[in-house]
């Protein structure tokens, strides 16, 4: 039994930690009874990236999660008039991983204890909870504050900008910066109740009003249509009227023309009758009627 001690306390010596995907870490040096009590100078070594390293019985890696990560917020902010405004932010960060900032983190932050984390890694929503949600609260705050919330709708691009701008600016004014935003989105503008129903009023209001217009352009067409029909129709009356002027001018310098174009007309007058009627009509010649 005591042969297998010193064998039992080599093999539980012997233990390892995994640096996974998307982490980086370093070394936590530890010491205890078996060690003599002797190191335990905390982080030491370099940075490492993924894979798995020997750490002996007692020391640790203390890692950081370097993955990128998505975060929705809902904020509210006071508008100019008093107004309290509400929208939906959503962001996409990752921590700074360069392997200096890897160890100024490690440095500045302790791992989130279970059940927020393991121990052992500062995660990425301690990251957004320390770095970011101030941040962006301010820079929410100071964009709605200036508008009132009538105008805030019309202006949101802008307002999603001065958000945007004023965040980053504050970030970077900061001495220890350790996150990265990789995009920033702006959407579902909460509107209180009261403001809901009085923007659904007024667009129900517009849609009435441009039906009306629309209606009243139509009208307006219509009426412009019948006056320019009626103007055709004078002129069309004009030209008639001359017409039949003339004519009537031709007739009473050559009233024979009538006789001579009924003469024309009558065979065909009486062909038509004799295929229609029970009769056979002949047209009498035309030397009896000219002899006349």
């Amino acid at each position: 039994m005591f042969r297998l001690l010193p064998l039992l306390l080599v093999l539980s010596a012997c233990d390892s930690e995994d640096v996974p995907q998307a982490n980086k870490g370093r070394m936590f040096d530890r010491t205890g009874m078996w060690a003599g009590f002797s190191g335990g100078k905390g982080l030491t070594g370099p940075v490492l990236g993924p894979g798995t390293y020997f750490t002996g019985m007692y020391d640790e890696v203390r890692k950081v999660d370097c993955g990128v990560a998505s975060s929705k917020e809902s904020m509210t902010a006071l508008t100019r008039d008093g107004v309290q405004f509400g929208m939906d932010i959503y962001l996409r960060y990752r921590a700074d991983c360069a392997d200096e900032r890897i160890s100024a983190i490690l440095e500045a932050m302790v791992p989130a204890p279970p059940p927020d984390g393991d121990g052992h890694t500062i995660t990425s929503v301690q990251l957004y909870d320390n770095y970011v949600r101030g941040a962006l609260g301010e820079a929410v705050r100071e964009n709605v504050s200036p508008y009132n919330a009538n105008d805030l709708n019309n202006s949101r691009e802008m307002v999603l900008k001065g958000i945007r701008d004023r965040f980053l600016e504050i970030l970077q004014s900061r001495k220890e910066n350790f996150v990265i935003i990789e995009e920033l989105n702006l959407s579902n503008m909460d509107f209180p109740d009261e403001m809901d129903h009085a923007n659904t009023d007024r667009a129900v209001q517009s849609v009435l009003k441009d039906k009306a217009i629309a209606e009243r352009d139509r009208v307006d067409a219509e009426i412009e249509t019948a006056d320019k029909k009626r103007e055709l129709a004078m002129k069309e009356g004009q030209i008639e009227a001359a017409r039949i002027a003339e004519i009537g001018k031709a007739l009473q310098q050559n009233p024979q023309f009538l006789q001579y174009d009924m003469q024309q007309k009558m065979p065909g007058i009486y062909k038509e009758a004799g295929e229609k009627g029970n009769m056979v009509i002949t047209a009498p010649a035309p030397q009896i009627l000219l002899s006349k």
